[in-house]
């Protein structure tokens, strides 16, 4: 989703920087997306690492780089029952996906509030919406980042810095194809109106959404990209 977000904003125009662990892959996208002339660099960074996340910001200090849109994506999956999940597994979920976000988007937007705007995407899920068999780890973690990011949207709203929070569903993508077994896929389908998995486009899509002006009064919102399983009940099949 991330990546997918990534080239959505470079077709429109935008300065991006990516911010990975992934040494290797944040390098390689990056060289490879210059080399078609996009205005691109890789900065590493360990998002559960405050120490990380402020060199990160020194190095965009140090380059005089201002920061207009904070999409943050970085997160890691688990699907384990609730009674077998160690406390190793939900330190490691909790620490990336909601003390990443906080760290990130505490360090981030004292930035914007500076400049005094920004636009701040964080991504949730369903699974912070809704509950589900084994996701007691990651269904915290991501409802930690809806709750996080309500406080957020009220506090920055007098920088002119809006907070947003984007709810996937089951999306294509390398997390969902290592999470989901045959029956989650199965559960998945049978709930979702759309009758089928969504793309890292579609979401990307909706990010971008909140980035443009005309929607400068969207602010503290949590936006499913689902195909409609937050909405659903029972769905009958009548054909």
């Amino acid at each position: 989703i991330g990546l997918a977000t990534v080239q959505m904003l470079l077709n429109v125009g935008a300065n991006v920087i990516i911010a990975d662990v992934n040494k290797k892959l944040g390098s390689e996208v990056s060289e490879k997306l210059k080399s078609e002339g996009k205005p691109i660099d890789y900065i590493y960074c360990d998002v559960s690492s405050e120490i990380s996340v402020l060199k990160l910001v020194d190095t965009l200090n140090k380059k005089n780089k201002s920061v207009e849109i904070l999409m943050h994506f970085a997160g890691i999956g688990l699907e384990k029952k609730f009674v077998n999940t160690t406390i190793d597994d939900w330190n490691r979920i909790i620490s990336i996906n909601l003390t990443g976000s906080f760290i990130m988007t505490k360090e981030i937007s004292k930035l914007m509030i500076s400049q005094k705007y920004g636009r701040i995407i964080t991504m949730s899920s369903v699974a912070g919406l809704r509950g589900g068999t084994g996701r007691a780890a990651y269904g915290a973690s991501k409802g930690g980042v809806i709750a996080l990011s309500k406080v957020l949207s009220i506090e920055l709203a007098p920088f002119n810095i809006t907070v947003n929070t984007l709810c996937p569903g089951a999306i294509e993508t390398e997390l969902v194809k290592n999470m989901h077994d045959k029956e989650t896929r199965r559960v998945f389908l049978q709930q979702i109106p759309q009758k089928r998995y969504g793309l890292p486009e579609e979401v990307a899509s909706a990010a971008l959404f909140f980035t443009l002006p005309g929607s400068s009064y969207l602010n503290g919102t949590v936006f499913p990209v689902d195909g409609g399983f937050d909405s659903s009940g029972i769905i009958k099949n009548e054909t």
